[in-house]
């Protein structure tokens, strides 16, 4: 096992990495295998190994997957012969014996996108805008920190720091109300039907009463009354409580939602396509898993397309936000809202600067 691990971390490294002190010379055993890794990794492939199958992350949860697939399949085969010979199993298995056990690299990728959004939750609010006398501008300029706070937990990833700067502010821009409106999911108290994270002030809570009012009272009377008539807000709250509600999706699973939109390689002006659709396909495996070890296999397995298909809702609602805020008079607005939606003044006819966006 400890060859296996040794080639595992050297082997795509390739023996001219490497350099022997010892002309090549080197006896392998168990006692001196440490002293020269380029003998060693030289050995390895004499007696046949190969770094072509070296499997990576996402390879070994498609292989996991498959097994238990298998396994739940045989499952199933078993049950239903049972059934027909009638034989009845006096004996059941407790639901949370059939969970499957998250890998332990799982877990590391799990805690590092909770903690980055929890982190991300300190970043305070700077807005002095009255909760219950808002208009459609201010609601838009309350969203401020939202975003912040979304910028702020994608430069704590691994996956997204390792992108080019293009690419970052091509996926923070072009999926920033995406982004928003799974926010506002997480942000969600269910128990007390109001919009509020958790290290904020109750003072600055927002009830669905509030943010509707807010929106009847637009600085453009035309993109209220557009609102109003595409019954959007109605729409966003039903599309809220579907996820936290209905589909009872906690923090960890919203958070992987998150990062699912995220990492959209469809998103305008990206160049890294093939990075980042193995990211979006590495998050949505482990959703899959998260689900399958929270929820018995036949649960998981309805909730999960379930999931996914609320991405498809999400873009149906970031086009009609989109179209109302293109009504929106962008003079009120504040700069980051303007700039990660591209409302700048029509008068300016620039393109709108991404430093903000950008900037560590």
């Amino acid at each position: 096992e400890c060859c296996k691990a040794f080639f595992r971390r050297n082997a795509p490294k390739g023996l001219d990495y490497f350099k022997c002190p010892y002309e090549e010379k080197c006896k392998m055993d168990v006692s001196n295998r440490r002293f020269c890794k380029r003998c060693r990794l030289r050995k390895c492939f004499e007696i046949g190994m190969r770094k072509e199958y070296i499997l990576t992350e996402e390879e070994k949860m498609r292989k996991r997957q498959r097994i238990d697939d298998n396994r739940y399949g045989r499952m199933l085969d078993l049950e239903k012969k049972m059934s027909r010979s009638g034989v009845v199993s006096t004996t059941q298995v407790p639901p949370n014996r059939v969970l499957r056990t998250m890998e332990p690299e799982e877990e590391v990728i799990i805690n590092e996108i909770v903690a980055a959004y929890r982190a991300s939750l300190e970043i305070p609010i700077e807005s002095k805008v009255p909760r219950d006398n808002a208009n459609f501008s201010d609601l838009v300029n309350i969203a401020e920190v939202s975003v912040r706070r979304v910028v702020d937990m994608a430069k704590k990833l691994k996956a997204f720091k390792a992108l080019s700067q293009t690419d970052q502010i091509a996926l923070l821009k072009g999926g920033s109300i995406e982004l928003l409106i799974i926010r506002s999911v997480i942000s969600f108290d269910k128990e007390h039907n109001y919009f509020l994270d958790p290290f904020d002030k109750d003072s600055l809570a927002m009830t669905p009463d509030q943010l509707k009012m807010g929106i009847e009272k637009p600085a453009l009377p035309q993109a209220a009354q557009d609102l109003k008539t595409t019954g959007l807000f109605d729409e966003h709250m039903k599309f809220v409580k579907s996820l936290a509600v209905d589909l009872k999706a906690d923090e960890t699973v919203l958070i992987l939602l998150l990062m699912l939109s995220l990492f959209s390689p469809d998103r305008p002006n990206v160049q890294d396509k093939t990075y980042i659709s193995a990211e979006q396909e590495k998050y949505a495996l482990l959703l899959c898993r998260y689900l399958e070890s929270k929820y018995p296999s036949p649960v998981a397995r309805s909730i999960y397309p379930r999931l996914l298909m609320k991405l498809t809702d999400i873009r149906n609602l970031n086009e009609e936000h989109s179209q109302v805020l293109l009504k929106l008079n962008p003079e009120g607005i504040q700069p980051l809202m303007k700039e990660v939606m591209d409302m700048h003044l029509k008068k300016d006819g620039e393109d709108s600067d991404s430093s903000s966006v950008a900037s560590p």
